[in-house]
């Protein structure tokens, strides 16, 4: 059978289509078809906006990462402590969407209150798969990018003998010393508030009783270590990393770390008012890869980076895994304390601003 189209024989169809290619001046082309269209995936572009209390150092080395690894991506950074950041963020929802993409401090209840009331947006990061379970939100709402550790300090002069062990034990007015403490000052340090919560289990009066013991309680941890270089107190409850920079510097100080360690994650969330998931992702990603958690553990950060490949911020600094199994991550209780934040300020304002 002669093979037809269009009711003609195929010869002759062939001939008509190439006449009428003639006139039209196409061309035929042989073999397989040409695509007339391609399929390309952007990559991240534009502009970030970071809300961090990260120190300086770690955001300054961050944007410049940011500009090798991602070219067309401008990061812009507003710094600052974890309250400053979380009354702007509440400033900026309060006016009808959030001022920026991506969140990164180390106040955990912040980002819990955010995911109760629906304001991060989930992204399970590749760069995520190798930390550890404890760390990552289960709804994939957060994830933590770093991870700071309250020690007790001490002068180098001082025997390691009579450094106390237990934060609940120097805190609470069990130890010998337990006047002779300097301790930040919970209503302005995100993280003297995590760390005096946790230690009370919610009930911070008995740092009313640590004041009336002599303990000084104010300033930040820069202030809190000064205090202790300076013999001013016997001991201090401050953040590692500021006593391994002041060591580093050479400084007469050194610490332990311990038995009830507290851990504050500080985490990296995208806002879901993100109007740049792709980008917003990318710097989620690069702050969470090898490259982004070396300067978290590096001179710039001195903190435990949350990929176990790299190893603890200096020497003599016990891994992540030990500290996590010192007392681990008790989300019940952090879930508490962000729905009962208001009333636990009130009660810290009772504390720390009356006479004692």
């Amino acid at each position: 059978m002669t093979p037809r189209w269009g009711g003609l024989p195929a010869a002759l169809a062939v001939a008509a289509l190439v006449g009428v290619c003639a006139v039209a001046g196409c061309r035929i082309e042989r073999g397989a078809p040409l695509k007339t269209t391609t399929t390309t995936t952007a990559g991240p572009s534009g502009r970030v906006v970071l809300y961090t209390s990260a120190y300086r150092e770690v955001t300054d080395a961050l944007v410049a990462l940011a500009k090798v690894e991602l070219k067309d991506v401008e990061l812009v950074v507003f710094q600052g402590g974890s309250e400053k950041i979380a009354s702007r963020l509440d400033a900026d929802l309060a006016a009808g969407r959030a001022g920026a993409d991506v969140l990164l401090v180390s106040d955990p209840f912040l980002y819990r209150r955010l995911k109760r009331d629906g304001h991060l947006l989930a992204y399970a990061s590749p760069q995520a798969t190798p930390i550890d379970r404890r760390l990552v939100d289960f709804d994939n709402a957060f994830v933590a990018a770093r991870v700071s550790t309250m020690v007790i300090a001490h002068h180098t002069s001082t025997p390691v003998a009579d450094v106390p062990t237990s934060l609940s034990t120097v805190l609470k007015g069990e130890h010998p010393h337990s006047g002779d403490v300097a301790f930040s000052d919970p209503l302005s340090s995100g993280t003297a508030f995590m760390t005096a919560v946790i230690v009370g289990d919610g009930d911070v009066s008995f740092l009313k009783d640590l004041r009336a013991r002599g303990a000084v309680i104010a300033g930040g941890n820069a202030v809190v270590v000064q205090r202790v270089l300076s013999r001013e107190r016997r001991f201090g409850v401050v953040l590692l990393e500021n006593v391994l920079a002041a060591r580093a510097r050479g400084e007469p100080i050194d610490f332990v770390i311990p038995s009830d360690a507290v851990i504050i994650a500080g985490d990296i969330a995208i806002l879901k008012d993100t109007g740049n998931v792709v980008a917003a992702r990318a710097v989620v990603d690069l702050v969470l890869s090898p490259a982004g958690q070396a300067i978290i553990r590096g001179v710039a950060g001195r903190m435990h980076a949350v990929d176990p490949r790299l190893s603890p911020p200096d020497d003599d600094v016990v891994d992540l895994t030990n500290l996590l199994d010192r007392r681990g991550v008790d989300e019940a209780l952090l879930t508490r304390i962000a729905a009962e934040r208001p009333a636990i300020q009130t009660a810290l304002e009772h504390a720390l601003l009356q006479v004692p």
